[in-house]
């Protein structure tokens, strides 16, 4: 998968797509070490592969974790600034929600921007419940898929949109009625649709990378 940066000494790295995204603007954390504890999808994480073939995208992963620890203002404010100036954008093509100050974040930077839809699968099940039971809901541009694999302990008491593999062997854990992935995040969003149009209760399955 082909990925470029715009990458300045010490600044966040924000990719401005790849093959399968087309042109939407990303920031990512490093694979399974911001991950959820024991996630079984770490053993064929696609992303921790890229990370292990190609250095300067795992360099710029591990860089972004450690702007954010050392200095999170200014992580947030890069951030924001990209999707300032985007319609759409996605949070952890690589990692996930590090803890509830960072999906707090999240949220906030998306009441800031009513303009740009914002999109995230998280495994962070029950951080992300959680967070929603207690703010009653989030912004309409913040669109949190929860990422379902098979024999992984799983809630979702409020029915937020899934995300569910299609495996190798053809069997899957979503519904028939699940959408098919289109294959190009930016097409989708051009029509709002596939995973930018989910609502509550519903599904999109992925093939297995």
């Amino acid at each position: 998968m082909r990925s470029d940066c715009l990458r300045l000494e010490d600044n966040v790295s924000i990719s401005v797509g790849n093959t399968k995204m087309g042109h939407i603007r990303s920031v990512s954390l490093p694979s399974r070490i911001t991950c959820a504890e024991g996630v079984p999808c770490s053993r064929l994480c696609y992303a921790a592969k890229i990370e292990r073939l190609r250095p300067s995208v795992r360099e710029a992963y591990a860089h972004n974790l450690q702007v954010l620890r050392r200095d999170p203002e200014r992580y947030w404010r890069e951030v924001e600034g990209a999707i300032m100036m985007s319609r759409f954008f996605r949070f952890h093509v690589s990692g996930d929600i590090p803890d509830k100050a960072y999906l707090k974040e999240m949220v906030d930077v998306a009441e800031r921007n009513p303009h740009c839809q914002i999109l995230c699968f998280t495994k962070r099940y029950e951080l992300v419940s959680v967070y929603y039971g207690e703010h009653m809901g989030f912004p309409e541009n913040l669109h949190i898929i929860m990422s379902v694999w098979r024999d992984y302990p799983y809630v979702n008491p409020y029915r937020l949109p899934e995300a569910h593999v299609r495996y190798k062997d053809g069997t899957t854990t979503a519904r028939k009625r699940a959408k098919s992935c289109g294959g190009n995040c930016a097409e989708c969003a051009k029509v709002m649709e596939g995973c930018w149009s989910l609502e509550k209760g519903q599904q999109v399955v992925f093939d297995q990378h």
